[in-house]
């Protein structure tokens, strides 16, 4: 193993999984204007930098590639298809196994910077008028929730044990202001609290990538109107240096 780990301040080049996605286009959209990028997925999309077509679940590929890399955005999801998640076998193996090659790739080539890119399903079984915080225990409801915290699961096995700097972010409801046409192509006609948009979240990656003396820390995402009324979102701001620049003003608000 590579034990000659590179410092954050010295982060130059960036691998980003699933880039070629509805949100991974625009993290590499907003990232490009700092780092150069690897672009890693199955489907190639214009985008800046290089591109690699590969999956996650190719270890020896995700391994030649963080040899080249100082930092990794875990972005990755399992395929845009309506059935995806009535079963577990595929999703399983390319959100979870995925992740977990990536995270051992980054050990083995001496990345010590990752952010996660979760989800605020993790605790999606303890929605209600209460408000969200970071401490609250995993309550997945879903395949796809239960994906994202097994991601986060491993993510913390790879920080206690192999030492990682970890940014986890829990992004709500992802959706474009500018076309509110979210990641399935359908335009939505009015919006809740839980809206964020992708290129804030390319901001909230920026933002942790830089993060000084980084240990391990979760981070909700969420900017429609009222969002810190819904959400802890305090930390984002003190910690992270955070603010969202889309707060998707003047558009209709979904009836309760």
């Amino acid at each position: 193993m590579n034990t000659d780990t590179r410092l954050t301040s010295a982060i130059h080049k960036v691998l980003i999984t699933g880039a070629s996605g509805y949100l991974g286009q625009s993290l590499c959209e907003v990232l490009s204007e700092d780092y150069d990028l690897i672009r890693m997925d199955v489907v190639e999309t214009p985008g800046p930098g290089e591109f690699l077509a590969a999956s996650v679940t190719d270890r020896e590929v995700l391994d030649s590639a963080c040899a080249r890399a100082d930092a990794l955005v875990i972005a990755h999801m399992a395929p845009n298809r309506p059935d995806v998640y009535d079963w577990p076998d595929e999703c399983l193996d390319i959100n979870v196994r995925g992740a977990a090659l990536a995270f051992e790739a980054a050990v083995r080539n001496g990345i010590r910077r990752v952010i996660l890119i979760s989800s605020i399903s993790v605790v999606g079984g303890h929605c209600s008028p209460g408000f969200t915080t970071a401490e609250m225990p995993f309550a997945p409801v879903n395949l796809y929730s239960m994906t994202k915290v097994l991601q986060e699961e491993v993510a913390e096995y790879y920080h206690r044990l192999r030492g990682l700097e970890i940014v986890v972010l829990r992004p709500a409801y992802i959706l474009r202001e500018d076309s509110l046409v979210n990641k399935y192509g359908k335009k939505r006609d009015s919006i809740t609290w839980h809206c964020i948009d992708p290129r804030d979240i390319g901001h909230a990656v920026r933002c942790g990538l830089q993060l000084p003396d980084l240990s391990y820390e979760v981070f909700y995402l969420a900017a429609g109107p009222g969002a810190e009324e819904h959400v802890d979102l305090e930390p984002n701001k003190v910690r992270l240096g955070w603010i969202p620049r889309h707060r998707f003003e003047g558009i209709a608000i979904e009836a309760a």
